[in-house]
């Protein structure tokens, strides 16, 4: 709140009026009105706090004791008139739960049973939901109401209809940022026994085991993605093999390319392309041999910055002691500044020349060019080390991206 009265409001010029605590921004602009105000937006925050981890406690008894918190009751089911907490058979949709499990053990897959329940005109959850009058979400118009494989997978695999309740799935508070994140399966409350079941735990069973659910696995990592090596220049996609691979094609222009002449040329021009950046390594080894001097130009452009600036201080000093005119010293101390600013920048120039020539050494691997400069297949992995990408322009232009800084060219 003190946030909001004395940053937000007065940058979004918003007039605040608190009739209670007898606040005008107008009268105090920029400040939260007194000590009065303050103390009640702390309590305020206090007590929000505090009213937020009691709610969090009462509903973690609430769930180690097997009652059911969640707002809406599955699918099945539906609250006790005596206790909300509390889950009891709905006599019209707990038959179908019923019979997807029966079909289930009997072997029936997730895309059998929802064919069949579709063709029997049973009516999908949505479609319960909407005749019956529950309100489970904002209305949407998502086409025809239907069952699909994957709502009777959530049935199947739902414990509460062998009669457990499972809270603390979930979190959604201060400590994760308000966003929902999902607990490990150890830190669950799962309680059994707390309301009837639709269906014995035996046929549960049975369904589980017949339906054969794979457990998750994460997937290995290919790494990273890569973008297709040859592309068309005109939309930016990457071509395809066409016609057993002799050809490359665009898939919106539609326009094929010899593939063995383009991955030759490419070819040729990557290995002319090494050979520059081994010779280009080289003259810089070299340089380097010698007696690096830009170290020494450094320091002498910064003994003399020192230098400017004493004798810009030395100038103020003068005016003050009366030595020298108004006129006489803004003079003077504009010559000293122009010689600060391109002092400045030649000290710049140097570092930065400095570190290209360290960046260059750095990246550029005398064996991977060597190796390139060799080349004799058209190796894309090989090749990306030195190609960003090839664009096709016609049948008889392409355009070679460098992925090295020093190497930009267009061929």
């Amino acid at each position: 709140m003190g946030n909001y009265m004395e940053c937000i409001f007065p940058l979004m010029q918003v007039r605040y009026i608190s009739v209670n605590d007898g606040y005008d921004s107008k009268e105090s602009f920029g400040s939260t009105g007194g000590m009065d105000v303050v103390l009640k937006n702390i309590v305020n925050a206090m007590y929000c706090r505090d009213a937020s981890r009691k709610v969090r406690s009462a509903k973690k008894i609430l769930a180690q004791q097997g009652k059911y918190i969640a707002a809406f009751a599955p699918f099945g089911y539906r609250k006790s008139a005596a206790d909300k907490h509390v889950l009891e058979p709905d006599p019209d949709a707990a038959p179908v739960v019923r019979l997807v499990f029966q079909m289930a053990a009997e072997g029936k897959k997730y895309t059998e049973i929802s064919e069949y329940l579709n063709r029997n005109c049973y009516d999908s959850i949505l479609e319960y939901y909407e005749k019956n009058n529950i309100r489970r979400s904002n209305v949407r118009d998502i086409g025809d109401r239907m069952w699909s494989p994957t709502t009777v997978m959530e049935i199947l695999f739902n414990e509460v209809y062998i009669g457990k309740v499972i809270n603390n799935k979930t979190a959604d508070n201060f400590d994760t940022g308000h966003r929902v994140v999902k607990r490990e399966a150890e830190d669950w409350i799962v309680v059994e026994n707390c309301h009837e079941p639709l269906v014995p735990e035996e046929l549960y069973q049975r369904a589980v085991k017949a339906i054969d659910r794979r457990p998750y696995q994460r997937r290995k990592k290919n790494g990273p993605w890569k973008k297709g090596l040859i592309a068309c220049a005109g939309c930016g996609k990457a071509m395809f093999k066409h016609s057993n691979g002799s050809y490359y094609r665009c898939r919106i222009h539609k326009y094929n390319v010899r593939r063995m002449e383009l991955e030759q040329n490419v070819l040729e021009c990557v290995k002319t392309m090494a050979l520059a950046g081994l010779q280009d390594l080289e003259i810089k080894k070299k340089q380097t041999a010698c007696k690096d001097t830009l170290p020494d130009e450094i320091a002498m452009l910064e003994k003399s910055l020192e230098k400017y600036n004493r004798k810009k201080f030395m100038v103020y000093d003068e005016y003050t002691k009366g030595r020298l005119s108004r006129e006489e010293m803004a003079e003077r101390t504009a010559g000293i500044k122009q010689q600060i600013e391109e002092t400045k920048r030649l000290i710049e120039e140097k570092m930065e020349e400095v570190s290209r020539r360290d960046v260059c050494l750095e990246e550029q691997d005398t064996e991977t060019l060597s190796a390139l400069s060799v080349l004799n297949d058209f190796d894309p992995d090989k090749i990306r080390q030195l190609v960003s990408q090839v664009l096709v322009h016609s049948e008889t232009e392409i355009e070679i991206v460098w992925n090295v800084d020093d190497f930009i060219a267009q061929t």
